[in-house]
């Protein structure tokens, strides 16, 4: 009888993880318009680091609504650092970050917001050395879980913005290659790309409906055999 039960009840079980199983998503891809120096990373006093880009003009080269690509939009990105910088492995610089983004059709994050988000525990690194093809390179990337990523959008349903999810922006040409600045990374601009992901909820599928089913159906057996 608790064979039977046990039997029952991984059925049921398995159903719900078909049905509640997610699908990983590309949210949005994009890339800055112009080969300017738009991102801007300040030191303030050797112990903080703000990074921002206002009304970067960038052009969304994939979109998960199905609108179609590329269009134009506008991104604004402002972060301050959280924890002190470190070097890792004496040439990779690593720093925590929390911040905002928007990705707007409107300039000042008006108009349709494509994505726009918050983040934090956010780890921008880049090495003091150029990458294979030259120039300096860094990363700002966050996932959830690990981090908090919250993401919202006016084109794209709640339930197509969940976890795990993730917020990647590439920065390139960096003026100059990172570095620590009393405990903080040192001024650089540099250019912007990036990406975000999320999962969205699935839609039951057969095979789990009918698991689920047959896993419920044995569990009313049980119970009814049990109360005979």
């Amino acid at each position: 009888m608790k064979k039977l039960a046990l039997m029952a009840t991984t059925a049921a079980f398995v159903g719900l993880s078909a049905i509640a199983q997610a699908a990983p998503i590309t949210i949005i891809t994009w890339a800055q318009d112009t080969t300017e120096k738009l991102i801007t990373a300040n030191s303030i006093g050797g112990a903080t680091t703000e990074l921002m880009g206002t009304n970067v003009a960038v052009t969304v080269s994939g979109y998960a609504n199905g609108v179609a690509t590329p269009f134009s939009a506008f991104l604004n990105l402002n972060a301050t650092s959280t924890g002190a910088a470190t070097l890792v492995g004496g040439d990779d610089v690593r720093q925590a970050f929390a911040g905002t983004f928007t990705i707007t059709s409107g300039m000042g994050g008006t108009g349709i917001n494509y994505l726009s988000g918050s983040f934090s525990d956010i780890a921008l690194a880049g090495s003091r050395v150029s990458g294979p093809q030259g120039g300096f390179q860094a990363s700002l990337l966050a996932t959830e879980p690990s981090g908090i990523v919250n993401l919202t959008s006016d084109q794209i349903p709640a339930a197509n913005l969940q976890d795990p999810s993730a917020i990647g922006f590439t920065f390139t040409a960096l003026s100059q290659a990172l570095d620590i600045c009393g405990t903080t990374i040192c001024h650089f601009t540099a250019s912007v790309s990036g990406n975000a992901s999320a999962s969205q909820v699935a839609v039951p599928a057969p095979a789990g409906l009918a698991f689920l089913g047959l896993g419920l159906l044995g569990l009313a057996a049980v119970r009814r055999k049990v109360a005979a």
